[in-house]
């Protein structure tokens, strides 16, 4: 928007603060932080919630974030004080000149400990939590720094309570008054910070005050009647519903969810036009209305909420009641769908209410930038009062303030373009924050389009050959004579020098060069399994996947050489992720990470004894010393070090592993893995019963003033929650017994039931061509891990006299519904879908060409033998041309829900590969291989 021009740079000057930046609120010049901040909150939720469907128009929600979180960083910077506005509205609204131009007082007014402000600091907070989610795959530096400030602004507000109301008096009222007292933001605060952190005190800190809310007696400020925190209210200054939508998101179906639950649902039922304790108003052509303000602030928020607790209620699978109304999911997204819509054109004038959308839209807006002609246009400086004639010209404004939504029409659908009428004609950030989630998901709703289901044949043999193939690719160390892939070569040949350890070896996990052992472990774990399960349909394959086991466990002889200390990883993430080199240039910091007796481990150590233990059943046929030096180790590991010296890597080793690969589900389902896998390998009792005495960790369902955090869900199988495959692995050890199955094949079949399309328990959703989704990270791996657990334990229940599955109502899942199933996903993987793209690399004639790695994207050495140094490297990473290695057989993060995908390497999350996708897949591939089913 090259019109606008670099404005206010001595912000905050006059005090010697840096106060520059930021976004004014609307049509004036003013910087109020309290609706600035819940523009931010907004704007990070609607990525947290729907950024995959944003596409490339992700990148620039975030640098919206991002201009406001800078400012806002400054904004927290002295401690003790929290700024809260810059500029002085009074002289302001006197004056109607371009920002640039401007001559008014550009007063900072701050709150501090005698003069608090508690809304406006705890929305601060919110809105830095919630950012420091948003930026957390992208710039975890970044959003550590956010995350920090957000606990110390949060708990100034707290510690120094009061309305900034009373404490900045006439510069705050009548802009932006608090009319609904600052305990809605504390919550809100709060809430953000406990889905931000999952630390308990902020959980409790919800429960604990939620009740505050719910008994505030209706109240009469300055004329104006409000009810505190009404469950129905939701927008710049009051918080009530959003904190009952978001904590019910949270907290999905656990009993601690039922207050809030209870109360999003009588949110949704007072927006309905059908329900009978509907409190909202209607316009003719069927715009929702509420008092106060700009009108479009609340259709666009409302219904932003309405969108985000209709993905709650599909998860929870589950329909609201308003009196005898039964409302689902698909309604609360039609009456969103409907305000989107009216905004966009479809109402009684025909007209969009967003500057630039369609062929009839506002000309006359109440802005004073937009309606003033540029610095380009006229470069002399406009005073306070020579923007008067341009104000009440009848003319279109100068300047097209593309993508602002006005305040609207008034509630019988007629609109004066006038920018006298401010009410209906002036935009805000608050009006455009919510709909950017709308917006993304209406657009995503009307892609949905079913896909006939192809009849493209897949080389499953092929596509094995390549799956293993790639971690040649991703192999560290000193390479063999008998690497296949040329392009790499020796690497990180001194990692373990700065302890005097030989750390050599290993794999990268992805797409960078650093050496994570617990999701390199849970690699070869998966790749051993896949062996054991179906290494007899590999044919000569099954020489290469065992050597792929074996470039893991080497390492992991090292890593675990020393009593007393297991190696976690090697090198340092920050200074690797913000380099784009080949592995074999590496300058970066390869610092060796070790947990110990006092600093420990538990989950990357049993995770690393699950690998070595599952390992030896491999070599055990092949070669029996090599076996047994594997299992003596992880029995050492687990039992001897991980179970005697418990605690979390998360504590021990922090930002090195957090936020990359920290440990969200707890380490009791790694202790109980491994000890699974040593039962598996030496039959021997004591791990079995192990296991049924721990097994109740995982089981346990918190109580109503716990956090909800269930570390090892029975749905749940990935490098961080083993709680599927702890069932899985061990119903076929125990199906035949009596009675100590029972538990284990129970869980397991709700497994199967929580991941299966016609199930009425399932807990994932579908992309419209057929693709598994579940929440976090890549999602790739979702899919192939999934896909690998329904074929074993489909093979298990073949053994079991093909025992069939229930899933209610009805449904009756066989084993070879198991097979179909993961059978679709495997296809759609390799190119049955609405692309008709492959994501694997080399395979097909379709796929990813951009992935994100490094190795890949930079110019071999056989190509380029001198060295590419840190950032020389991203001159490739932001090239439009095709990676300068293929590295066959990388399966990416995938498309998003929407089955789209942009081959970029910027887009990580989607064109990412990492080890522990294609580990599962080997197994799955291998089963189809056969026969070529």
């Amino acid at each position: 928007m090259t019109w606008r021009k670099d404005s206010a740079l001595h912000d905050g000057f006059q005090i010697g603060v840096d106060l520059t930046g930021g976004y004014y609120d609307a049509g004036d010049n003013i910087k109020f932080n309290f609706p600035m901040a819940f523009s931010t909150t907004m704007l990070a939720w609607s990525v947290l919630e729907f950024g995959k469907t944003m596409g490339l128009e992700q990148l620039h929600a975030l640098e919206a974030i991002r201009w406001a979180t800078d400012y806002f960083l400054k904004a927290t910077s002295i401690p003790g004080f929290v700024f809260a506005q810059v500029g002085d509205p009074y002289n302001d609204h006197n004056c109607w000149e371009r920002p640039e131009d401007m001559d008014t007082n550009r007063t900072p007014y701050a709150i501090s400990k005698q003069f608090p402000g508690s809304e406006v600091s705890a929305e601060i907070a919110a809105a830095l939590a919630a950012s420091s989610m948003a930026f957390r795959p992208s710039d975890p530096v970044y959003s550590a720094i956010l995350l920090k400030r957000a606990i110390m602004v949060f708990e100034f507000a707290d510690k120094y309570r009061g309305s900034y109301n009373d404490s900045l008096g006439p510069w705050t009222c009548p802009f932006y008054c608090d009319f609904s007292g600052y305990e809605d933001e504390l919550l809100w605060g709060a809430a953000w910070l406990f889905r931000a952190t999952k630390a308990t005190y902020y959980w409790n800190y919800v429960v604990k005050n939620i009740h505050n809310l719910e008994n505030i007696i209706t109240k009469n400020v300055n004329g104006v009647s409000y009810n505190g925190g009404s469950f129905a209210e939701f927008g710049w200054d009051s918080k009530h519903a959003g904190i009952n939508v978001l904590v019910s998101r949270i907290m999905k179906n656990s009993s601690s969810s039922d207050p809030f639950v209870l109360n999003a649902d009588r949110f949704v039922c007072s927006l309905l036009p059908e329900s009978p304790t509907k409190s909202v108003s209607y316009s003719p052509g069927g715009l929702l209305f509420k008092p106060g303000g700009s009108n479009l602030q609340h259709a666009t928020s409302l219904s932003f909420l309405l969108v985000v607790y209709s993905s709650y209620l599909k998860q929870a699978d589950r329909v609201i009641h308003c009196g005898g109304v039964v409302v689902n999911r698909a309604r609360l997204i039609q009456v969103a769908r409907g305000q989107v819509d009216y905004i966009l054109g479809s109402n009684p004038l025909n007209m969009s209410y967003m500057v630039g959308y369609g062929k009839k839209f506002p000309l006359r807006i109440h802005h004073r930038s937009s309606s003033l002609p540029s610095i380009d246009k006229h470069p002399q400086h406009m005073d306070c009062k020579d923007g008067s004639s341009y104000f009440d010209s009848s003319n279109p404004n100068q300047n097209l303030l593309t993508g602002a939504v006005v305040g609207g029409p008034d509630i019988k659908d007629s609109y004066a373009d006038s920018r006298a009428d401010f009410v209906h004609s002036e935009p805000t950030t608050y009006i455009n924050a919510p709909l950017v989630v709308l917006l993304g998901f209406v657009g995503m709703m009307m892609m949905v389009r079913s896909v006939a289901s192809s009849s493209i044949s897949h080389d499953y043999g092929d596509a094995l050959s390549k799956c293993i193939l790639f971690f040649e690719g991703q192999r560290s160390g000193k390479l063999p004579s008998s690497q296949r892939m040329t392009w790499r070569k020796d690497s990180a040949l001194h990692d373990g020098s700065d302890i005097g350890i030989d750390l050599v070896g290993g794999y990268y996990d992805a797409g960078d060069n650093i050496k994570f052992n617990f999701p390199m472990a849970f690699t070869t774990t998966v790749l051993a399994w896949s062996i054991l399960e179906f290494g007899n349909h590999m044919g000569s394959e099954l020489q290469h996947a065992t050597e792929a086991v074996k470039w893991g466990t080497d390492y992991f002889l090292k890593a675990t050489s020393v009593p007393g200390k297991v190696f976690a990883q090697v090198g340092e993430p920050y200074g690797d992720h913000n380099c784009w080199e080949r592995p074999e240039d590496m300058d970066t910091a390869r610092t060796s990470y070790a947990v110990n007796t006092t600093s420990p481990g538990s989950e990357v150590s049993a995770e690393i004894a699950a690998a070595l233990a599952a390992s030896s059943l491999v070599f055990k046929n092949i070669d029996n010393g090599y076996s047994q030096v594997l299992l003596e180790r992880a029995s050492q590991v687990v039992f001897q070090f991980a179970d005697q010296y418990r605690g979390s890597y998360n504590e021990s080793i922090g930002p090195a592993v957090c936020p990359f690969y920290c440990d969200f589900g707890g380490f009791m389902d790694e202790l109980i893995w491994g000890a699974a896998w040593l039962y598996k390998a030496t039959n021997t009792n004591s791990y079995l019963k192990y296991v049924l005495e721990n097994i109740h960790y995982l089981e346990y369902v918190p109580q109503s003033n716990d956090p909800i955090y269930v570390g090892g869900s029975f749905e749940e199988f990935g490098w961080d929650s083993k709680h599927a495959g702890i069932n899985v692995l061990l119903s076929k050890l125990l199906m035949n017994t009596q009675n100590s199955s029972n538990t284990f094949v129970q869980y397991a079949d709700k497994f199967v039931c929580s991941v299966l399309p016609e199930s009425h328990s399932k807990n994932v959703y579908f992309s419209p061509g057929g693709l598994l989704f579940k929440d976090g990270g890549s999602n790739t791996q979702h899919t192939t891990a999934i896909s690998f657990l329904l074929l074993v334990y489909s093979r298990y229940l073949v053994r079991a006299q093909n025992r069939a599955i229930q899933c209610g109502n009805n449904i009756v899942v066989t084993p070879s519904r198991l097979a179909q199933f993961a059978k679709g996903q495997v296809d759609y993987l390799l190119g049955s879908n609405p692309m008709k793209m492959s994501y694997m690399v080399g395979y097909g004639r379709n796929f990813p060409r951009k992935i994100h790695h490094r190795g890949s994207t930079c110019p071999s050495i056989d190509k380029r033998p001198r060295q590419i140094k840190c950032h020389d490297g991203d001159v490739f990473f932001y090239s439009k041309y095709p990676n300068f290695n293929q590295l066959t057989g990388a399966i990416v993060g995938g498309p998003d829900v929407n089955d789209r995908y942009n081959d970029t390497r910027i887009d990580f999350v989607h064109s990412e590969p990492t080890t522990y996708i294609n580990a599962p897949f080997v197994g799955v591939l291998a089963f189809f291989k056969k026969k070529g089913r």
